[in-house]
């Protein structure tokens, strides 16, 4: 799998080339504000058949590059895969910083798309947390999963789509793939941690005081994992994820996170870093 990692250059030589690819580096030094610089970029990235893009920090920003790189088909490791293999972690890190007990801690999923990824995370949490609520509109397809859970564990999970009374009491909600139409129609504990794998969601209920998590950025202690030149340029999770992503079980994917010595950073809302947890 191919895959270019790109960057801006604010003050190129004057004799360096607009687009320039070498290897598995892309540096561009065209103003991209501009419509018609961005097209040449995709032109350049299609013709060389670049299918998967790294993209830095500050292009990360680029709203109108992202669109077009979406609208040609081009992935970017942007770290929303890598985050659902990081979502017990990123739930430990909100445990820990608002000093509380998962035994003491009601916690909700929601979500749509009944992967098996998705299941390996309900187990997980139905095991630690005092009372899991899963929040879905495929009730009949997580019968079987909560027979398994309660048989295996004799663990009793909710399975449930009422939109007053599911996502009322958990103080913690993992939203696995709810779009922001679709969560905004639940009432929900004003006091809730919202984690949203999918990212840039914003609750509008007017009496939610809560935490809406939409980004994150980790730490890894074997940074020769995802080193190469410039990579303070480039956000670390979207580097490991360039690196880590492949078709695996989720046991492997989760034995390579601990290996390389992963942990969570920092958490992002709707206005930043979160800085306050309780």
């Amino acid at each position: 799998m191919k895959i270019l990692y790109i960057e801006k250059m604010d003050k190129p030589n004057w004799v360096m080339q607009k687009i320039k690819i070498e290897q598995d580096n892309c540096k561009i030094s065209l103003n991209l504000e501009k419509e018609k610089n961005i097209k040449k970029v995709i032109n350049k990235l299609v013709k060389n058949q670049i299918a998967n893009v790294v993209l830095s920090k500050e292009l990360c920003e680029n709203k109108e590059l992202i669109n077009a790189l979406n609208a040609s088909n081009i992935n970017i490791f942007n770290g929303r895969w890598l985050e659902k293999y990081l979502s017990i972690q990123i739930l430990d890190y909100i445990v820990m910083q608002k000093g509380v007990k998962k035994e003491e801690t009601e916690i909700a999923v929601t979500v749509n798309q009944i992967t098996d990824l998705c299941i390996e995370i309900i187990k997980i949490l139905a095991k630690q947390y005092k009372r899991l609520t899963v929040v879905t509109n495929h009730i009949d397809k997580l019968r079987k999963i909560e027979k398994e859970i309660y048989d295996k564990e004799g663990i009793l999970i909710v399975v449930s789509n009422n939109q007053k009374k599911s996502l009322l009491k958990p103080q913690i909600i993992l939203n696995m793939d709810f779009s922001k139409e679709v969560i905004n129609k639940y009432r929900i504990n004003e006091n809730a941690v919202i984690i949203n794998l999918e990212g840039d969601i914003k609750i509008e209920e007017k009496r939610f005081n809560g935490i809406n998590v939409n980004d994150y950025e980790i730490e890894i202690g074997r940074e020769e994992v995802v080193w190469r030149q410039n990579m303070k340029n480039f956000r670390t999770k979207d580097l490991l994820e360039s690196v880590l992503y492949m078709k695996d079980t989720f046991d492997s994917i989760c034995s390579k996170i601990r290996k390389n010595k992963v942990s969570i950073k920092e958490l992002y809302g709707v206005n930043g870093k979160i800085e306050r947890f309780s």
